[in-house]
């Protein structure tokens, strides 16, 4: 099934926006079944609320806040690089 389920997430000046998300099977860079016309730098932008915090084990937020470096080596070991 690699029909995107629609969930709703704030944006920056905190309007609601549309945001298609994919399992974390989907999405990883070795995936079986693969997720096409995505962001490929952006994966993990792609994951629920939910599953973005059994894979990284924070919340989105906290990961954006983190430095450009080591964003790439927490999606490196997971997969998602």
């Amino acid at each position: 099934d690699s029909e995107p389920k629609q969930e709703r997430e704030q944006d920056e000046n905190g309007n609601g926006s549309t945001q298609s998300t994919f399992s974390y099977e989907q999405l990883k860079a070795k995936s079986e079944n693969p997720v096409t016309g995505i962001d490929f730098k952006r994966r993990e932008a792609y994951l629920s609320d939910e599953e973005f915090q059994a894979v990284f084990g924070m919340e989105k937020e906290a990961f954006y806040k983190l430095p450009k470096w080591k964003q790439d080596m927490l999606k490196k070991k997971v997969d998602l690089f």
